[in-house]
């Protein structure tokens, strides 16, 4: 069993399945920092359109679909439960979500005891407008940052947050574009996950919240961007993801990328 353990718990490796099973097989208190970035539980139940009719490619894969809020609940109770139980007493832990699925997020974090330090606001600098015009446009998308307790003393790196940002204190509102351009990874000309998020947004929440060599897990990996930024800025981390497919890309991506020298990231930290 303990080999079975030290195996799980490899660093620099993507593990493929469910999450919660394999959070499971992780020792206790074993993690710095978690970011999630899990399923948002849209509920979309038919296409959505633009004005010309052409189809948005939006989120409508398998592992986004749940039958009931009572299903999504359990799911959110059960990989936060484990996530907290893998967390160092002073590690920290980011979700992010949209309007669906944030407020439910959050109160299973609260309910497992977690201590909410913010939430940030992902401000779009370039969202997807409202194709029918019968709501205003979701321009945004919410970041809960929470300790393990009340009264863990996490990593907070403020002078890097004020050094990103023309040396002023950094705002809970992050005004930043969705990911695109190079940085979205396709395949045959069709971008590979339907929810990548961009590398400026993991830059900040790793160089916030973690130091290097800290272990940066993220349960539900997708494209690879947390490991990407983690490995780039000489941070450890772990990867599960379910979709064989989003694995093969993100480790190309992972392999590709080169880590930060020594006085760049001091640079960075002071």
């Amino acid at each position: 069993n303990n080999l079975f353990i030290v195996y799980l718990m490899e660093t620099n490796r993507i593990f493929q399945g469910d999450c919660t099973k394999i959070l499971k097989s992780f020792p206790n208190k074993s993690v710095d920092l978690i970011f999630a970035d899990p399923p948002y539980n849209l509920q979309l139940r038919k296409n959505l359109n633009r004005p010309d009719n052409s189809i948005v490619n939006g989120v409508n894969d398998d592992w986004d679909k749940f039958s009931s809020y009572k299903e999504y609940d359990d799911f959110t109770y059960n990989w936060l439960k484990e996530s907290k139980r893998v967390l160092k007493d002073n590690g920290t832990i980011w979700v992010i979500g949209s309007y669906h699925n944030i407020f439910r997020v959050g109160s299973k974090l609260q309910d497992l005891d977690f201590w909410v330090l913010n939430d940030i606001i992902w401000r779009k600098t370039n969202p997807m407008p409202n194709f029918k015009g019968t709501r205003f446009t979701n321009a945004h998308e919410t970041m809960i940052w929470a300790s393990k307790n009340e009264s863990s003393k996490y990593t907070f790196n403020y002078n890097a947050m004020k050094s990103l940002n023309g040396d002023l204190q950094m705002r809970s509102d992050w005004n930043l574009p969705i990911c695109s351009g190079n940085e979205r990874l396709k395949v045959n000309g069709s971008k590979l996950h339907s929810t990548q998020k961009p590398e400026a947004l993991l830059s900040r929440i790793i160089l916030s919240s973690s130091n290097v060599g800290d272990i940066v897990l993220d349960p539900f990996l997708g494209s690879g961007t947390t490991a990407t930024i983690a490995k780039r800025y000489c941070r450890n981390w772990i990867g599960i993801e379910k979709e064989k497919k989003y694995i093969e890309e993100a480790q190309k991506r992972i392999d590709n990328t080169i880590k930060m020298q020594a006085a760049d990231l001091q640079i960075i930290k002071s």
